[in-house]
């Protein structure tokens, strides 16, 4: 049975290790013209994006019948490529060759250590590596115990494996500095066992995602913490995004985007007012624009009776647009049961981390101006909403808003394993503990 790495899915790894002399031998070319050398030392796809290239021939060879198929569609291609990596990670799981990175000091580019034998082996098996005449010429050697050192070495952390590592970080949503820290260890020591739950229970969610997410969308992955609009399958764009934190998790959904609100106010949940606003004193929240409204939408005072009805939930707590609001100067309404919205922020340092939950729920944009821009493009004239108009709408405090002439679809899914554009296979931390209960 072959798969996408290019072998037998019964061929570790390891076994590719202890490919016999008379092996290479028949494998080494013969004398090379200069042309010939020329094209010998480009870098090597590696097999599993080899095969994603056949693939991709043979979708374009049925476009005819398949011009529905978008990378992200549930029962389309995505859903196909992620059965056939449940079937290569069951054969990993079950040959039994796979085994853990060692233990030690980070392995960087330029670095001699024996675990970097056990590197490369991890990284054929992921398919994030290929092995090389040369390489295979040198693990014979280190076999056999005759190391030139004008020879590339097994234990050498070399060009070649340092692409490979930062190939797997970035599949893994790590920093690709080619660094083997605990991090990137932890991810390539997750095991075939536990990769197979991860790809289970994304298939099962796919399954629950509309078959038709329509020619164009807005797409939020939560573990990956990233928006993209999507278009004719393609991806056109893409930001960063802050989800909701463990104890206030950004719910799955579909549903459309309906309105832009620019310099929108913010009605603080109840919870939220009590729990962390009130505790700050009246003066402050007066100071930063907040004021209590009653069910009329009138400003009351902060006095003793109305707090108290701010607790009962006949009084809501309520910051004015414009500079300082929370929401910042963009909102994004998408119609939901749970009240869910896109907003600009204050925070703006949260997205330069790597782990971006810190919301209580909604979802905080990198870049809701372009967003914005993207979205209103086709609104009224050509060019009519363009950078001054935007900021004409975004100074000052007056809120207003504007109804989308064609509603766009926003799906936000939890999807912590993924086939993308490329061909590769994306896995993401199961931030929500999701994994393991949609798998049972």
């Amino acid at each position: 049975m072959g798969n996408k790495l290019g072998y037998p899915v019964t061929l570790s790894a390891a076994m590719l290790l202890s490919l016999s002399v008379d092996t290479i031998a028949l494998e080494q070319p013969a004398q090379a013209t200069p042309n010939q050398k020329d094209q010998t030392e480009q870098p090597a796809p590696t097999a599993q994006q080899s095969a994603r290239k056949d693939s991709r021939a043979e979708d374009s060879a049925n476009s005819n019948q398949n011009t529905s198929y978008s990378p992200y569609t549930p029962y389309g291609r995505q859903y196909a490529l992620m059965r056939e990596e449940l079937a290569r990670y069951q054969s990993l799981s079950n040959t039994g060759s796979w085994q853990p990175l060692p233990a030690g000091q980070p392995l960087a580019p330029g670095v001699r250590d024996e675990r970097v034998k056990a590197l490369r082996s991890l990284l054929m098996q992921y398919g994030d590596l290929t092995l090389s005449s040369d390489m295979a010429t040198a693990t014979m050697q280190n076999t056999a115990g005759a190391i030139d050192k004008t020879k590339p070495s097994a234990d050498l952390y070399d060009q070649q494996l340092r692409e490979g590592v930062e190939r797997f970080q970035r599949r893994h949503g790590l920093r690709a500095d080619g660094v083997v820290d605990k991090r990137t260890r932890d991810a390539l020591n997750t095991s075939p066992k536990k990769r197979l739950e991860t790809l289970e229970a994304n298939l099962a969610r796919w399954q629950q995602t509309p078959k038709d997410l329509g020619p164009r969308y807005l797409l939020v992955n939560i573990p990956d913490y990233t928006l993209r609009l999507m278009e004719n399958e393609q991806e056109q764009y893409q930001m960063r995004v802050v989800v909701g934190k463990t104890k206030h998790q950004t719910p799955r959904l579909s549903t459309r985007m309906t309105r832009v609100v620019f310099n929108p106010t913010w009605t603080v949940p109840r919870s939220i007012a009590l729990k962390e606003l009130l505790p700050k004193g009246t003066g402050t929240l007066t100071s930063r624009g907040y004021r209590l409204v009653n069910n009329r939408g009138k400003a009351v005072p902060f006095s003793g009776a109305n707090l108290r009805a701010l607790r009962l939930g006949g009084v809501a707590l309520r910051q004015r647009g414009g500079e300082g609001n929370a929401l910042g100067r963009f909102k994004f309404i998408i119609p939901n049961q749970q009240a869910i919205f896109l907003h600009d922020t204050q925070k703006k340092e949260l997205f330069g981390r790597n782990q971006r939950a810190f919301s209580h729920g909604c979802v905080r944009l990198q870049k809701p101006r372009e967003l914005a821009q993207i979205v209103l493009a086709d609104q009224g004239r050509p060019g009519k909403w363009d950078q001054e108009r935007l900021a004409r709408f975004t100074t000052g405090s007056r809120t207003r808003s504007v109804e989308l002439d064609q509603p766009i679809p926003v799906h936000i899914v939890y999807w912590t394993a993924w086939v993308d554009e490329e061909g590769l296979l994306n896995f993401r931390p199961d931030i929500y503990q999701l994994d393991k209960n949609t798998a049972e």
